[in-house]
């Protein structure tokens, strides 16, 4: 979910099958467990659920996103999940409502969820993802904290549990324990249009791993001197150019930068540019002086679409 933001965030309930996918067709829009599953997925790292493997990932995250909830204890003692809200309406979540959402996407990313060990490290942030939207659109599990009409974040933090190998060891007992539940043929009789995706995003893998590599000796040095005395001040020029550690930080991301929509792999978009699917952007790079990034006012303040334009004629591969 690197870099996704709110507007890529939805539920797409095409490759389910079954109650969720029917639900829309009928009434034109997610059922209430749709909603909840939603926030479950920001909340634990997840883009979609196509597998086996990916509803166990799923169900051992949940212990730790839903820690606070006694969410295992819930599940042995009353024979399901969790209670959650849709449009100030409460409702039950059982384990046949995440079964059913199996072939569920709420982010059309390039990976079905993040690496596990990425996720433990930065629960709080998935947490907090999960209470903005919900706080937008009206839907939660864990309610966020308003105050002044502004949604705290800092209440993510505070509900996050300590990784302990208890708890690792807890959330493996959960896993094994919902599993016996779910039948096999949940996972051999999926939605036939998940192999079509499974084959599209392949295809996106094999575009990402042959993408051209950036190597800034290949542009001729001529080209980055004119635009660092067209673009900075003459003192700062010859420092910037002279100075190794100077350039890498202030010369550099914006050459790459340049490269990139020399290449075409970045989308611009006005306030939205962003580099394609696959492409390496650190975007702090080109933070703003009052914070934040915008790339299009980035691109704009330091002239780059010239340089782009320059490169696209000299560079050689």
């Amino acid at each position: 979910m690197d870099q996704s933001n709110l507007s890529d965030i939805g539920i797409n309930l095409t490759y389910t099958k079954g109650m969720p996918v029917e639900y829309f067709r009928y009434h034109g829009h997610a059922p209430a467990t749709s909603y909840t599953m939603l926030w479950c997925m920001l909340a634990t790292g997840f883009s979609r659920i196509f597998t086996k493997e990916d509803m166990k990932e799923f169900l051992f995250r949940l212990t730790f996103a839903l820690n606070s909830m006694n969410l295992v204890e819930t599940w042995l003692m009353k024979d399901h999940l969790m209670d959650f809200k849709v449009k100030g309406k409460t409702y039950v979540l059982n384990l046949d409502d995440i079964v059913m959402h199996l072939g569920i996407e709420v982010i059309d990313s390039i990976e079905n969820h993040s690496a596990r060990e990425k996720y433990l490290s930065g629960i709080s942030g998935g947490i907090a993802t999960a209470m903005l939207l919900g706080g937008l659109e009206d839907f939660s599990i864990l309610e966020p904290v308003i105050e002044d009409n502004i949604i705290q974040m800092k209440q993510a933090k505070e509900l996050i549990p300590e990784v302990t190998p208890e708890l690792l060891a807890k959330a493996e007992f959960f896993v094994s324990d919902l599993m016996k539940f779910i039948p096999e043929e949940a996972f051999t009789d999926r939605n036939p249009l998940i192999a079509e995706k499974e084959q599209e995003i392949e295809h996106r893998r094999d575009r990402i791993r042959n993408l051209p590599v950036f190597d800034i000796r290949k542009i001729p040095r001529r080209i980055i001197r004119d635009w660092v005395h067209e673009i900075f001040k003459p003192e700062d020029a010859t420092k910037l150019l002279q100075d190794k550690k100077e350039f890498d930080k202030h010369v550099k991301p914006y050459v790459y930068l340049s490269w990139l929509m020399a290449k075409d792999l970045i989308i611009m978009n006005g306030p939205f540019t962003c580099a394609k699917e696959g492409v390496v952007l650190n975007y702090e790079d080109y933070e703003l002086s009052d914070g934040g990034f915008r790339l299009d006012m980035t691109i704009e303040e330091y002239a780059l679409e010239d340089l782009a334009t320059t490169l696209g004629i000299y560079l050689v591969e």
